[in-house]
């Protein structure tokens, strides 16, 4: 029986990076979860990630390589999920927030029966072996304690919550392979289109940057690419710049866009609905700039300027500009 089983999701071939912060997870569990730590690498052509995914030290390392796993497909996925979990019998089960990481766990959570367990911040399982678990809910404004009866559990962690584990160079660990034999699938999925984003994603970024409804367009959003490019960081957008069409859906932030903690948060021109404070409330600092002095937005912001925001982020700009020389980019 494994004790802790991480879902290492593969994209295009690569690894994706919310693996390392699951395997700070799955350290810090393995004294109170009995049995081995093991790693599932499910795709197509996923040799490379596997090699990538042996650096946390794992005690075993699943693969599932085939085709039809080429592309981001949920039924598929949780196919092959669903069955390494019937033949490995894990104790906790950890999946990334990502869209098929989610997608995953609610399939394999619903079809096993187990507690799924979304947005966790903080894991303990309990003398009687009960899972307990902390989650942000109203945006952040509050912690809520969740109890899950004794496992099997499906974990999703919330992104950002755990520092990623550093990766171990040279550590070799044999992969056991696994066909993949799935029933029959009722869904079919084409070949995914790919967006090319100037600049870094938000997920992943130190400082971003967003814009909201109150920017009354598309353009303005150059100036806040102008901003982020100065400070090293990334351009984020709400759901009705999106919905607008003024930025990528890569970009959104909020309850049906990403959730992200970075070190900063700008926010220029988004009043601050409970949907888009669900994406960005775990940011280290929030700063937000709307003309309206009651937007929801300055009740969590730890700074606030009321103001036009075009005079506000240009002047901004042009001060990050003047520093620039100096120190090679500002701080």
């Amino acid at each position: 029986m494994s004790g802790i089983l991480i879902v290492a999701e593969v994209d295009a071939g690569a690894l994706r990076p919310e693996f390392w912060e699951l395997a700070t997870v799955a350290r810090a569990m393995s004294a109170s979860v009995p049995g081995d730590v093991a790693v599932a690498v499910i795709g197509a052509g996923v040799d490379a990630a596997a090699r990538q995914a042996a650096g946390a030290r794992p005690d075993k390392l699943h693969v599932i390589d085939d085709e039809r796993l080429a592309n981001p497909w949920p039924e598929a996925h949780a196919a092959a999920l669903i069955q390494l979990c019937g033949e490995l019998a894990p104790r906790m089960v950890l999946a990334p927030r990502t869209i098929l990481g989610a997608e995953m766990a609610a399939r394999l959570a619903v079809r096993r029966g187990w507690p799924l367990v979304q947005d966790a911040v903080k894991l303990e399982v309990a003398p009687e072996g009960a899972l307990t678990a902390v989650r942000p809910v109203s945006g952040g404004a509050v912690a809520a304690t969740v109890r899950a009866g004794p496992g099997p559990w499906v974990v999703v962690p919330r992104p950002r919550a755990f520092a990623p584990l550093e990766p171990v160079e040279q550590f070799e660990v044999a992969p056991a392979r696994h066909a993949f034999a799935p029933p029959a699938l009722a869904t079919a999925c084409g070949t995914p289109k790919r967006i090319a984003l100037e600049g870094l994603g938000v997920d992943r970024a130190r400082i971003v940057v967003s814009g909201g409804g109150g920017l009354g367009g598309p353009g303005p959003f150059a100036l806040l690419r102008e901003v982020a490019d100065l400070m090293g960081g990334a351009v984020g957008a709400s759901r009705v710049a999106v919905d607008s069409g003024w930025a990528a859906q890569a970009q959104q932030v909020g309850l049906t866009g990403k959730t992200i903690a970075p070190d900063l948060y700008i926010a220029v021109g988004i009043s601050g609905a409970i949907q888009h404070l669900v994406g960005c409330s775990s940011s280290q600092v929030i700063v937000a700039v709307n003309s309206d002095p009651a937007a929801p937005i300055f009740g969590v912001a730890n700074y606030g300027v009321v103001g036009d925001w075009k005079e506000v982020m240009t002047a901004f700009r042009d001060t990050l500009a003047a520093r620039a020389p100096q120190s090679g980019r500002a701080a």
